[in-house]
Parts: C-alpha cells; structure tokens; sequence
C-alpha cells in the first residue's frame, strides 16, 4: 500500500444529474472519448457506475481547449464523476449527515429550459446540501451557431454572430429567471461571477462540439479545490461506502457494485452491509475492477482482480450472503473485530432512521433503494402527506393489509405507494380483495401528484353536497398567439367557449389526454375567482410543456371526476346555467367518444 502514503486529499465525487435526453450521459462520454483518444487510455479506469479521470489527463484536454488551462495549480489527484442514469441514481448516494457526492453537475438542455425533473434533482441537492453548478448543454443546436470544437465557452462564443449571442443569452437569462422563482436569488452565468461560493453557475457546453466542457471542468476543480478541501482528506482506515447496485452476474453469482467514499479496502477485509432485515456480515472474495477505457468494449476480459482500492472509487465486490443488500445502504469494513459490534450498530441506526413505521394514518410507502426512500419522504412531508409505513423492497401482501388498518383512521390516506418497484401476485390479489389502491411510479413528483391528485377528489366526492362544492364544466379554446411561457408553470390565453372555469381544477384536451391542473386564472394582471363564457383570460397551468405536452392551439376541458358529473346529473341540473349544461353535455360526449371505460354506463 505504498502508493497511497504520499496521498493528502483524495479524489472529490461529482455526480451528474438532470432530465432524461438533456445530454448527461453524452456529456461524460464526450470527455471519456476524447481523453482517451488523446492518450492511450494511461490509467483512465471506468469504474463501476462512476469514471476516474486523473489530474495529468485532465490537463491534457484542457490544453486542447487553451494551453494555460494546463498550467494551473490543481492539487487534485483527479475527479471521480458518478454517471448511474438519470436522478434516481444520486437518491442511493446518501449518508449519514449528508451527502456522498461533494459536488454536482445539473445538465439542462438551454433550448428546451428546465423540466419537472430537473426541478426534482435540484431539491434533491437541496436536501444533501450539495453544492452544483449548471452545464447549459447543447449550444451547438441554436440556430446559426458556427462551432469551434473543444474551444473555451467565451473563445468561441465571442466569434458568434450577434443574433446568435443575443438567442443563446435570452435562453441563458430564461433558465436564470426559473431559478430565481425557485429561490436561488444569485444565478447568472459563470463569467459574470466573482464568488463561486456565493453565486450558482452556469456554463454553456455542447456535448456534441465539446465547446465549453474544458470551461465546466475548469470551474468545477477550481470551486472543489478552493472551498471543498477539507471534506477530501485522504484517509487510510476502514473503508466507507455505499451500495449502488446488487445484481447477478455471469459465472460470478450475486455481486455488489460500491462506491467508496472514504479509506481503504482489501481482499479478505470483512464487512457489514444493510439488509432487507437487518444489517449483514460477510467478506470480501474479490475486488473487481474494469480494464482502461480502450479495452472495456471486451466482455470476455472486462475486470482486474486487485488487492485493494482506495477512495474514492466504485469497485464490483465478490462475496458470499449478499442476496439481501439493499441498494443505497451504508457499507463499512470491520477493520478490527473488537469493532463489529459498534459498526453494526451504526449500519441499523442509520438504515432504521429512513426506514419509518408508525403508529399515526398515513400511505404504505415502498421504494427500491434505501436513497429514494429517504428523498420520497421529504417530498411527500414537505407537501403535508403522512406516512404510516416506509420500507425498501417490492409491494408484497403485509403493505397491503398494513394499508387495510390504516383506513380505520384515514380512509383518504388507505393506499401503497410504490417508487420503482414491483407488486407482488399476491399483494394484488389482497388489494383487490381489500379493495386498496396501488400507484407506482418511477418519477418522484408524479407518483406524489397521483396521490394527491386521488386523495382530494375522493374528498371532494365525499363532501360535495352543495352545486358550489363540485367540479362545473367548462370548455376551452386555447389562444396560439397568446403563449406567454411554454413551461413551468405554462401561462398562455384561453377564451371559455361554454360553462364556468375556476382556479384548481384539472384540465384535459378533446382527446382525452391529461393537461395539467389551473394554479391560477387571471384578467388584466388580477387574479380571478371564476371566469363565465365569453371570457378570454391568461391561466397558469402546472405539469406541462406545450410544444411536447400540448399544442399551442387546444381545445380543453375541465376534468370532472365521475361522482360529480353523477351529482351534477342526478341532482343539480335544473341549478345549472345553459352553458354549464352544454359544457356537460360535451364533456361526456367526448369523454364516450375516447372510450373512457365507465363514461358508456
């Protein structure tokens, strides 16, 4: 272990994160690629689920963008940047007091904006207190943009003709403008900042052209190396990390696949990892590393065998008993036996502290790793959701019946939730039985919004007794040349063709396809109770993108849950105006006409 004796700091993680198809993944591939071509791969090892990048080969790209990029005084070894897809895999990043990663890249596309998602891994790192800077990506798709490839941001930006600066810095101040909303009071981008503790970065890139990622790397060693020093002590004791995938591998049996944040690991040393039910001993066989980059497309000779691996890296273990690991659970090495006790210890409390059961009415809530069980509680407590039960693993019979007491005390809160998992046969059978609700989905604020969405109208269905306190019809007709923002929440004209429309409501279009709930309806810049037919007003609707969600010219309804649109049928139609009873009658026509299963009873 000679080689790690001179080492002061090790290696800092940074993680990549932002909306599918924002062009995270091209991004590290397009550093990956081109460091490797530049040099015979010399050490540049893909870890498991992360990409090590020394220091020397780092300064080699970054003096293909300007030579005196090269020149700077890193004391870094390298960076180690976690590329697991999509946000989902940063929530297994966690523990305890904070976060795994030290610092984090949030991709967004700068010609769509920021999405849904990228709002979600944002409070994310929020939550861990993860510091991040903005890759603005895909500068290369403005039109009339004339790349420079692998050129610094500002070189080949200041080429740029000025309507192309004047597009991109519109789309720049767009993206800076939805942070600003979302609380970040100092954003702007990276050449206009003094203090990088102070003020939230952003950097143009293209992953395509490599203009602007010398840029991003830059500012990213700069900040770690300037503010982040002291979480990167190198440390030579028992090595700490955490679980980012079990799975089954060829020839091999069960395997892990770990990230170590902190020490040492050898061949032999024991270990202790949380488990489905309870912690779990067991020792390491073998530790697994892949080849060099320019070697790894080889499946037949894709792993080294070493003897040991110090942080930070990501490394597959080999060892016995393991069928159990939890993803997103701690893993310590047992460095001497008069410690086990206390290392076992730690791994329950910290595993049981996410893990909650308790006795007050609440959803049943399972999620697939130990991280996004502990991101779906914060986000579901900061919305006002209680949680009776949160477990890891798949939907099985006991969530069920656990949800059936539940109901005893809130009939509304009588559901499993289920984050990335599966349900069992039998779970399904009882919840058919029991008649319980299940909702599983793999995006954080979706699964939350169909909650939600279910738990307000079932209560509106049980206390609509007056015509006042149900859903009233409504028909829309989008106003195209009045789009005032596609996203986030969209705000754009719409005339009310018939019936009454509020504040709150759901729409849909005349296809029968959802299209965000109203958050507000507003004249003239004064917010408004209810407009009649006739009206033409600017709503502001949450959960769409028109352009991808809907067109810019729809026609729209208010979504009307079944038990109203009996209620307004059965007992409220002669307190109806005409319209409203048109908006009705066209609501369920069209509702029949998309073959909604109960809308032909």
């Amino acid at each position: 272990m000679g080689e790690n004796t001179n080492k002061t700091i090790r290696a800092p993680i940074a993680c990549i994160l932002g909306h599918i198809d924002h062009g995270k993944t091209s991004l590290l591939d397009y550093i990956r690629g081109t460091i490797v071509q530049q040099r015979e791969a010399a050490g540049i090892t893909q870890h498991i689920g992360a990409s090590y990048f020394p220091l020397d080969e780092i300064k080699n790209f970054l003096s293909k963008s300007r030579p005196e990029f090269a020149q700077k005084d890193f004391r870094l070894p390298g960076i180690l940047i976690v590329d697991t897809p999509g946000h989902a895999a940063f929530m297994n990043l966690r523990k305890r007091g904070g976060a795994v990663a030290d610092i984090a890249i949030l991709v967004v596309d700068v010609t769509a904006g920021t999405m849904p998602i990228t709002w979600e891994s944002v409070r994310i790192l929020r939550e861990r207190k993860t510091p991040f800077i903005i890759a603005a990506n895909k500068i290369d798709r403005i039109s009339g943009w004339k790349p420079t490839k692998d050129a610094d941001f500002l070189d080949t930006y200041n080429k740029q003709k000025s309507h192309v600066k004047e597009f991109l810095d519109e789309k720049i101040f767009s993206i800076i403008g939805n942070f600003l909303e979302e609380g970040f009071k100092d954003c702007d981008v990276y050449y206009k900042i003094k203090d990088f503790t102070q003020k939230l970065a952003i950097v143009p890139t293209s992953a395509k052209t490599g203009e602007g990622i010398s840029t991003l790397l830059m500012i990213l060693m700069g900040l770690v190396q300037q503010y982040l020093t002291n979480n990167l002590k190198f440390s030579e004791g028992p090595a700490k990390g955490v679980v980012l995938e079990v799975k089954k591998e060829k020839g091999q049996g069960k395997t892990m696949d770990v990230l170590i944040y902190d020490g040492v690991i050898n061949k032999g040393d024991d270990f202790i990892v949380g488990g489905l039910d309870g912690p779990i001993k067991s020792k390491v066989r073998a530790l697994l590393t892949p080849k060099p980059l320019d070697e790894i497309r080889d499946p037949r000779q894709k792993f080294d065998t070493v003897d040991f691996v110090s942080a930070a890296a990501g490394i597959k273990i080999l060892a016995p008993n393991i069928d159990d690991v939890v993803a997103g659970s701690p893993f310590k090495i047992v460095g001497d036996p008069s410690d086990e006790e206390r290392v076992y210890q730690e791994i329950e409390e910290e595993v049981d502290a996410i893990r909650i059961k308790t006795d007050k009415a609440g959803v049943v809530l399972k999620a697939d790793t130990l991280g996004s069980l502990e991101a779906l509680e914060n986000h579901f407590s900061k919305e006002g959701v209680k949680i009776s039960i949160a477990d890891v693993g798949p939907i099985k019979k006991e969530d069920i019946i656990n949800a059936g007491i539940v109901r005893g005390f809130d009939q509304y809160s009588a559901v499993v939730l289920g984050f990335n998992v599966p349900i069992l046969p039998e779970a399904e059978e009882q919840a058919y039985k029991d008649n319980i609700r299940i909702f599983t989905n793999d995006v954080i604020y979706r699964l939350l919004e169909d909650y939600i969405e279910y738990s307000e109208t079932r209560k509106a269905e049980d206390t609509a007794k007056k015509l006042n306190e149900l859903i009233l019809p409504a028909k829309l007709k989008m106003l195209p040349d009045y789009v005032f923002r596609n996203s986030n929440p969209a705000v754009f004209g719409v005339s009310v063709e018939v019936g009454t429309l509020k504040p709150k409501v759901l729409l849909i279009t005349d296809k029968g396809k959802k299209a965000g709930r109203v958050h507000q309806v507003q004249d003239k810049g004064q917010s408004l109770e209810k407009a009649e037919k006739g009206s033409e007003v600017a709503i502001s609707v949450k959960g769409i993108e028109i352009g991808r969600d809907i067109e810019r010219d729809e026609t729209l309804f208010v979504s009307l849950p079944e038990s109203h649109v009996r209620q307004l049928m059965a007992r409220f139609l002669n307190d109806m105006t005409s319209d409203q009873k048109e908006a009705l009658r066209e609501y369920i026509k069209m509702m029949r006409t998309h073959s909604h299963p109960w809308w032909g009873m």
